[in-house]
């Protein structure tokens, strides 16, 4: 046998110069794809050469299309990868093998009894051989045996075909949101969804297909295509230890991928942020990131690119959440034990969203585990919060429920604030999932929330608002290449204000709006190239503007009710995800948005020729209930494109328009439960907003570091301010308040963006502008003389830093720093007498600003041990908020002193360094 292997070696050796000249035959382009039989008889006919091989060993090899022309070496190369099969090129002769690696040199140790030396670099034995011709193989995890997708008495005549399915957590059962799908020598690929579901179109035949996401091990399948079929995979956790891994990116989606403006982060990346007052928290994230602002310390809402606060549409799993604020904007409504991720579109909104002009805020709660049960709870400085899930039935019904509560009392008593000190404030939330496998076609889902705070202000006003939520979920797959969605959704939210403590004038406010759904889905992926999404959605919104009743027999109170609004919004969607060439791809949607105002309503027709007012009605028209009383709609542009310019590098451009019917009236910078939504009626008109966004994106240092630069320009049309000194709770005469101008935005935000490593975090600027512009052929009803002026969340410069560093497995050191220019004020300027009363005369709107904002954040984290069969988990984290104790100011007020002199003072939510601790535990 010896004496064989040894003539074998000295052949090739003698041939090898041959061999190596003969390795560069070319093959002409193969345009479909053909068994290896039909390509050996093509190329010996062409090229004058010869194949050695046993039949059986290639009756199942498929040789795939090649566009241009190529290398043989490169085709034999590609067609054995998955195989035992090697070969070498002898002059006009391929040699192929099964099962046998051919030797092209001697190994050293050859001759002596030496030992060869093998090293070992990143995945593969590194050897000296100069030419075996046999693919590299990585150290993943591989499949020993090929999997089988389709039918294979049903061969596809097709060249392509279509493979479905999810890709799921093997530890828990959640699925795995933005896995890689792919098949590397063909360069193509995909990623799944947030509910882990795929869809990749590959050639008939043999193909390695890799599965590859974070914190999971990879997985090698080799895959035999026949025709359309569905694979779904469970993917392993990784025990690697962190000072092992030695990180090298292969992720370059945001290079290649669509989405511009948009910003995905996952709860595991949101827990290692420094918390606020211990408690992690989804909308404080969010404020993190480019474009993305808040007018102060401790306030409700945030503004996205220069949009209001109710321009943003934020979803639980895709239930509209209309106060998304705890504690007038100290924690948010989400408890992050129950929140699996969130996706921020700041541009390049989907068609299947409507009815918010600036941003989509969209919250996955998190499904229960669905093969074993876990409970986890945790407390700190503030909050106290416990969770439960598990299966009902394994592998297929599973149940999360969290619920959160706060003693947060103690809070008020650390804000420089005298009557904030008198009050009392709590809340609670509770949230739950159940998510239903029917069978591999079929799955019901439910989500529900409630949540509810009380406020006490200076022991005598009492203030109750709370959200009611629910959302059903039906989705079926047709085939690998479509599938549905129907959704029943239902959101409520109301608030009541008492005030007792005065018997004479003692009251019960209530506001409330009523929020109904249906919307259906349908996906078609006909191939790489297309993603169709065609759909409905029909919503009623039932409004009680406010009622005003006495509190009891003894209050001189009158009972005071408005009018119940009602209206129906409905929206068609048609969009398509296309890919043109392996450069360009595009994403064009359509959606026709319509408005129906419902009576009963009064319509009232104003004087043109003079000022609107109550009095100068001039006539008025009734309408019956759920008579129509108006209709607005238009269709609505969604467009978004991709050029890739290199491999590290690509250039975007979207357009969106988008109508909003319901307005937040307020006159206030922030949100606040006395807030009311309006709907549009004849008077008060939808606002129509449109934004252009071109981005710039550059992966750096193998794709580790993701710069990106993003320009964009809003206008809005029909943008409601406030007349000065109007009065917007319980005013029947709502119309007359308000004014309605246009609106422009611009700004550049840049990002550098770290994911993995010890290192991680981001770096962010952004610079923009946000103004208003309220003219009329009426003096008094413009505002700063018909010019533009600062809105009121108008920040110009805005700086984050977010750093996490990951010291070992057990221990993390993650702080946070942000600067941001003061948000705009109007100030007092002069003050005069008049009737022996002292008036203020104010500057023009917005004309000044409160001083700019700065905080350090820092925290230290500790993780669980490091045994590998533990029955408890739990965490800790120490941190410190506001660390340099800086006076950051919420707003400035002013007052009248005893000698009736006019003083200023600035008013800040945390005036000194806030030290916090938490923990959270896991069984």
């Amino acid at each position: 046998m010896k004496n064989a292997l040894l003539s074998l070696f000295i052949f090739i050796l003698i041939h090898h110069s041959t061999a190596q000249n003969n390795s560069k035959l070319v093959i002409s382009p193969i345009q479909n794809s053909v068994t290896f039989s039909e390509f050996v008889n093509n190329a010996e006919h062409n090229l004058n050469i010869k194949f050695f091989y046993k039949e059986n060993w290639v009756d199942s090899l498929i040789i795939m299309n090649y566009p241009d022309s190529t290398e043989l070496s490169t085709i034999l190369h590609d067609a054995f990868m998955l195989s035992k099969l090697s070969y070498i090129i002898d002059g006009s002769n391929i040699i192929i093998t099964n099962d046998n690696k051919l030797q092209t040199s001697l190994p050293e140790d050859f001759f002596t009894n030496k030992p060869a030396i093998n090293i070992k670099t990143k995945g593969t034995e590194a050897t000296n051989s100069s030419f075996i011709n046999k693919p590299e193989k990585k150290e993943v995890q591989i499949s020993n045996s090929i999997t089988v997708i389709g039918n294979p008495k049903v061969i596809s005549s097709e060249s392509n075909c279509s493979i479905s399915g999810k890709v799921l957590n093997h530890e828990d059962g959640q699925p795995v949101v933005g896995a890689q799908i792919y098949i590397q020598k063909l360069n193509i690929g995909t990623i799944t969804d947030p509910s882990g579901y795929y869809v990749l179109n590959v050639p008939v035949g043999k193909s390695e297909l890799m599965f590859k996401s974070m914190g999971l091990k990879d997985l090698s399948l080799p895959i035999h295509v026949y025709s359309n079929g569905s694979l779904n995979v469970n993917m392993e956790k990784s025990d690697v230890l962190i000072n092992e891994i030695k990180v090298i990116a292969e992720n370059n989606n945001n290079v290649k991928n669509l989405n511009m403006g948009v910003q995905q982060i996952n709860i595991d990346k949101i827990k290692q942020i420094t918390a606020t007052l211990g408690e992690v928290d989804v909308l404080k994230t969010a404020l993190l990131l480019p474009g993305v602002q808040t007018v102060g310390e401790g306030s409700s809402g945030f503004n996205v690119r220069g949009g209001s606060t109710d321009q943003n549409l934020i979803l639980f799993d895709d239930i509209p959440i209309f106060n998304s604020s705890h504690l007038f904007g100290f924690f948010s409504v989400f408890n992050p034990e129950t929140v699996k991720d969130f996706k921020l579109y700041k541009s390049g909104i989907p068609a299947t969203y409507g009815g918010r002009a600036s941003s989509v805020f969209d919250v996955e709660a998190k499904q229960g585990n669905l093969k074993k049960y876990a409970i986890s709870g945790g407390i700190s400085p503030v909050t106290g919060k416990l969770t439960l899930e598990g299966p009902i039935i394994k592998d297929k019904l599973s149940v999360i429920i969290g619920g959160r509560s706060t003693y947060s009392d103690w809070i008020l008593k650390q804000i420089d604030s005298p009557q904030t000190r008198k009050s009392s404030a709590n809340f609670y939330d509770i949230s739950t999932k159940i998510l239903y496998l029917l069978n591999d076609k079929n799955e019901i889902s439910f989500t529900g929330y409630l949540s509810r705070d009380n406020f006490t202000l200076n022991s005598d006003t009492a203030y109750h608002y709370q959200n009611k939520c629910a959302g059903l979920f039906f989705k079926h797959y047709f085939s690998p290449t479509v599938y549905s969605k129907i959704s029943g959704i239902y959101s409520n939210y109301q608030y009541n204000i008492t005030r007792d403590d005065d018997p004479e004038l003692a009251f019960n406010m209530k506001y409330d709006i009523d929020y109904k759904s249906v919307k259906s889905e349908l996906h078609y992926f006909p191939n790489s190239k297309h993603n169709f999404i065609v759909g409905s959605e029909i919503t009623r919104y039932d409004m009680t503007p406010g009622n005003m009743t006495p509190h009891s027999s003894e209050s001189d109170i009158t009972e005071f009710k408005l009018p119940k609004e009602q209206s129906i919004e409905t929206g068609l969607f048609l969009s398509n995800e296309f890919k043109i060439s392996n450069r360009f791809s595009a994403y064009l949607g359509v959606r026709l948005a319509n408005f129906f105002i419902l009576g009963p309503y009064k319509d009232y027709e104003y004087n043109p020729l003079v000022p609107k007012r109550v009095e100068s009605r001039m006539d008025s028209t009734q309408y019956a209930k759920n008579e129509i009383v108006k209709t607005y709609g238009e269709p609505e542009i969604r467009f978004s494109s991709r050029y890739i310019l290199g491999v590290n590098n690509s250039l975007k451009f979207s357009y969106n328009k988008v109508h909003q019917f319901v307005h937040m009236i307020s006159n206030s910078s922030a949100i606040s439960p006395t807030d009311v939504w309006k709907i549009s009626d004849p008077t008060i008109k939808p606002l129509i907003g449109e934004q252009f966004a071109l981005g710039y994106y550059h992966n750096l240092f193998t794709n580790t570091i993701e710069a990106s630069a993003e320009l964009y320009y809003k206008k809005t049309r029909n943008h409601l301010d406030y007349k000065s000194g109007a009065e917007l709770l319980l005013n029947p005469n709502l119309d007359v308040a308000l004014l309605s101008g246009i609106g422009r935005a611009y700004g550049l935000e840049l990002l550098l963006k770290k994911e993995k490593g010890k290192i991680n975090g981001w770096v962010s600027y952004t610079y923009s502008k946000s103004e208003l512009k309220i003219d009329s052929k009426f003096a008094e009803d413009r505002i700063n003389d018909g010019e533009y002026y600062p809105t009121d969340y108008d920040k110009t410069h805005d700086f984050t830093i977010v750093a996490n560093y990951k010291h070992s497995r057990r221990y993390s050191i993650s702080s946070t720093f942000t600067y941001s220019t003061g948000r705009p004020i109007s100030m007092p300027v002069a003050k005069y007498n008049f009737r022996n009363n002292q008036l203020l005369h104010y500057s023009n709107r917005n004309e000044y600003r409160i001083p700019d904002y700065l905080r350090w954040d820092i925290s230290l984290n500790i993780y669980e041990n490091l045994k590998s069969n533990k029955t408890i988990s739990n965490f800790w984290s120490i941190g410190i908020y506001n660390v340099t104790g800086r006076h950051n100011a919420y707003s400035v007020y002013f007052k009248s002193t005893e000698s009736r002199k006019l003083n200023g003072y600035l008013l800040s939510v945390f005036a000194k360094p806030i030290i916090n601790v938490s923990y959270n535990v896991r069984f």
